[in-house]
C-alpha cells in the first residue's frame, strides 16, 4: 500500500509526516523529493539531502548526499531550506536494499502533497512570523569555529563575543539569516507606517536593536511608546524606589526623544516587569488598523539569538482592544492602579472573520488569565504542542503535566527553555530534561514528551556546538533565553486553538507583570503554521537533549544510518505510531 504523506508550512519551514501500514522489509529509509515552482513558470525537482550516512561510507563532518543514497530513517522531516514566498510540494519514496544496492520502490511511494506556499498569511486577517534563532546548532558551531580561525581568536567564547558584536551590523549575513522573516515583517510594518502617514503605538519591555530604533525614529511624532525600564536588579542595600530609577533602555529612549518620538516611561522593575511587546498601527486620524503581538523583544537578541514569534492581526476591533490597553498603561504611569488591574481581570472578546478570539492582559485578580489557559488545555482531545520560556512549576506547565491523569488518545509535545527545578511529579527525577511517558496501564494512551534545549558536545565528526552553559552564563554568554516563545497549540486539525503573546504562562506573569496573550479559536491555518514552528524547534533539540543531558541516555546519539530495516521497529509501535497516525493521517 502506498505511503501516506501530509505537509504543513508557515513562513519559514515546511514540515512533512508520512506513514506506512506495516514494516517494509529491506527498507533502509526514504528519499524525499521536492518540486518547486520557479519565477519563470518552470518546476524544479530535487531530492533532499541527508547529513547522516552509512558507516561503510565513512561520512565526513558536514558531508551530505541525496536521500536516495543516504535515506531518511524516520517518518517526519522539517525542510529548513525553503523560504518565504516559495511554492513547493513533496513526496517520499521507500529505498529498498536489493541485489547489493539501494533501489526506489516506486509502487509504494507516496502521492505528491498539495502545493503549499510559505507565507505568513493565515487567513482571517491574521499572519504569523518566526525567526531562526537556533544558536545551539551545527550551522552555528561551524560558523563560530570559522570566525575564530578567521579573526585569530583563542576560544569559542571569544568567537561568541565577536558574533554578538556583528549583530549590530544591519546587513551582516548572519544577522539576516538568524532574524529571518520576523525581522523583515517588523521592519516592513514600520516602513509602511511611515509611507502611509500612520501612527504607531507601542508598549515595549526592551529596546536596543538599532535597526528597529532607526525605523521608529523616522516616524518622529507619529510614534508613541510606553517604554519600560527593562529588568532591573536591586543592588545590596538599595531600596526598590531607588533601583527603579535605573533604565536599561536609556540609550534608545534618548535617541527616540531627540527624534521627536513620544516616549513615556513605565518604571516598575524591580518588583514587576512591564513585559509587553505589542504595537498598534492606526491611520492618520488615529483609527486602529492592526495590532502586532507575540514574544519578540525589540532587541538584537530577541531578533537573532532566541526562538521567537510575532502575530499580526489586521482588524479594527482587535487593534482597538490593544490601543485601549496602551491608553490604560499610559494613564497608569509607573504604577498598577486598581482600574488597570480590574480592567485586566475581564476577557476581551473579539470575532475576526471565522475566528473567535479572547484577549487577556495582566496583572489580574485571582489568576483568571491562567484559568482561561487551563480550560483550553483541559479541553484538548488530540494534541497539546507548546514552546515555553520559564513557565514555573505551579501554573500552566503543571496543568499540562496533570493531563496525564486523564486517559485519552492525546499526546503532549514541546520545548521548555528552562524547566522548573521541581520538575518531579509522581516520582520523576528532579532534573529530568527529557521525559517520555508512554508506559503503564493507566497512562498508556498518553505521551508527554518535553525537551530542554542543549547544544551538541564534541562528538565523532560533528561540529562542537555552543552549549547551554555557554549561552546562558560565562564569558561568552548570549542571553537568558534560548527558546523565548510563549506558544500553545491545541488540536490543530479539529478544534484548533492557538495561544500566544508575551505572557510566560507563569504565576508571576499573572499576578505581578504587565503581559498580554490572545486565545485564537477556529483558525486552522494559523494553528498549522504555529504547529509547524513548534515541531521544527522540537525536532531540532530533541536529539541533542535526549543524548547529552545528565539524567537522560548516557551514550552518544546514533550518528549513522543502520544497514537493515530494524530502524523501523521502534517507530511503528506505541507513542511513535500514534504520533505518526495523527499527523500523517490528519483530515484534509
Amino acid at each position: 500500500m502506498p505511503v501516506s504523506i501530509q505537509a504543513i508550512a508557515n513562513c519559514d519551514d515546511a514540515v512533512l509526516f508520512w506513514s506506512i501500514e506495516q514494516k517494509l522489509e529491506d527498507c533502509l529509509g526514504f528519499a524525499i523529493e521536492r518540486e518547486q515552482k520557479l519565477a519563470n513558470g518552470q518546476v524544479q525537482r530535487v531530492t533532499l539531502p541527508n547529513y547522516t550516512g552509512f558507516a561503510k561510507d565513512d561520512p565526513k563532518s558536514d558531508e551530505h548526499r541525496p536521500s536516495n543514497v543516504w535515506p531518511f530513517q524516520r517518518f517526519s522531516w522539517s525542510d529548513h531550506s525553503v523560504n518565504l514566498g516559495d511554492t513547493v510540494r513533496y513526496r517520499v519514496v521507500p529505498m529498498i536494499h536489493t541485489g547489493g544496492q539501494l533501489q526506489q520502490q516506486l509502487d509504494e511511494r507516496s502521492e505528491w502533497t498539495g502545493w503549499i506556499t510559505l507565507t505568513g498569511d493565515a487567513g482571517d486577517t491574521m499572519s504569523s512570523y518566526f525567526n531562526r534563532g537556533l544558536v545551539l546548532s551545527q550551522f552555528m558551531g561551524r560558523y563560530l569555529e570559522d570566525l575564530r580561525v578567521k579573526e585569530g581568536l583563542a576560544t569559542i567564547d571569544d568567537a561568541l563575543k565577536s558574533f554578538k558584536k556583528s549583530l549590530d551590523v544591519h546587513d551582516e549575513p548572519i544577522r539576516l539569516f538568524l532574524a529571518g522573516a520576523l525581522r523583515v515583517e517588523m521592519l516592513q510594518l514600520l516602513k509602511t507606517a511611515k509611507e502611509k502617514g500612520q501612527h504607531v503605538y507601542g508598549a515595549l519591555f526592551e529596546l536596543d536593536d538599532e535597526e528597529l530604533v532607526e525605523s521608529l525614529k523616522k516616524l518622529g511624532a507619529r510614534a508613541h511608546l510606553v517604554l519600560a525600564n527593562g529588568s532591573v536588579q536591586k543592588k545590596k542595600g538599595e531600596s526598590p524606589a531607588t533601583a527603579r530609577k535605573r533604565d536599561e533602555n536609556a540609550d534608545a529612549r534618548q535617541e527616540l526623544e531627540h527624534a521627536g518620538v513620544e516616549v513615556h516611561g513605565r518604571f516598575v522593575s524591580p518588583g514587576a516587569l512591564a513585559h509587553n511587546k505589542f504595537v498598534v498601527l492606526t491611520d492618520a486620524s488615529k483609527t486602529p488598523l492592526a495590532a502586532w503581538t507575540g514574544s519578540t523583544n525589540w532587541t538584537k537578541t530577541g531578533l537573532c539569538t532566541q526562538i521567537n514569534n510575532g502575530l499580526l492581526v489586521s482588524d479594527h476591533d482587535f487593534a482597538q482592544r490593544y490601543l485601549d490597553q496602551w491608553q490604560l498603561l499610559l494613564k497608569s504611569g509607573s504604577d498598577f492602579p486598581p482600574d488597570l488591574v480590574t480592567s485586566n481581570t475581564g476577557p476581551k472578546l473579539v470575532a475576526v472573520g471565522q475566528s473567535q478570539n479572547t484577549i487577556w492582559f495582566s496583572r489580574t485578580h485571582g489568576g483568571v488569565d491562567l484559568a482561561a489557559i487551563d480550560a483550553c488545555i483541559n479541553g484538548a482531545k488530540q494534541a497539546i504542542l507548546f514552546l515555553m520560556f520559564q513557565p514555573g512549576a505551579k501554573a500552566v506547565f503543571d496543568t499540562v503535566r496533570t493531563r496525564l491523569d486523564h486517559p485519552g488518545n492525546l499526546y503532549i509535545k514541546g520545548v521548555v527553555s528552562t524547566l522548573p527545578p521541581e520538575n518531579a511529579k509522581k516520582g520523576d527525577e528532579s532534573k529530568v530534561t527529557v521525559r517520555t511517558v508512554a508506559d503503564g496501564q493507566v497512562h498508556k494512551p498518553l505521551t508527554l514528551d518535553v525537551v530542554q534545549p542543549e547544544g551538541l558536545h564534541a562528538y565523532a565528526k560533528a561540529a562542537e556546538e555552543v552549549t547551554r552553559k555557554q549561552f546562558l552564563s560565562g564569558p561568552g554568554r548570549i542571553g537568558f533565553a534560548i527558546v523565548h516563545s510563549k506558544l500553545i497549540v491545541i488540536d490543530p486539525f479539529t478544534n484548533p486553538v492557538v495561544i500566544t503573546g508575551s505572557h510566560n504562562f507563569s504565576t508571576a506573569a499573572s499576578e505581578t507583570n504587565d503581559e498580554n496573550f490572545v486565545i485564537v479559536r477556529g483558525n486552522r491555518r494559523l494553528a498549522e503554521a504555529y504547529a509547524a514552528h513548534i515541531l521544527s524547534v522540537y525536532q531540532h533539540y530533541r536529539w541533542r537533549a535526549l543524548s547529552w543531558t545528565k539524567n537522560a541516555v548516557k551514550k552518544p546519539p546514533q550518528a549513522l544510518l543502520v544497514d537493515d530495516s530494524s530502524w523501523q521497529d521502534r517507530l511503528l509501535k506505541g507513542a511513535a505510531r500514534r504520533e505518526m497516525d495523527f499527523w500523517a493521517g490528519r483530515p484534509s
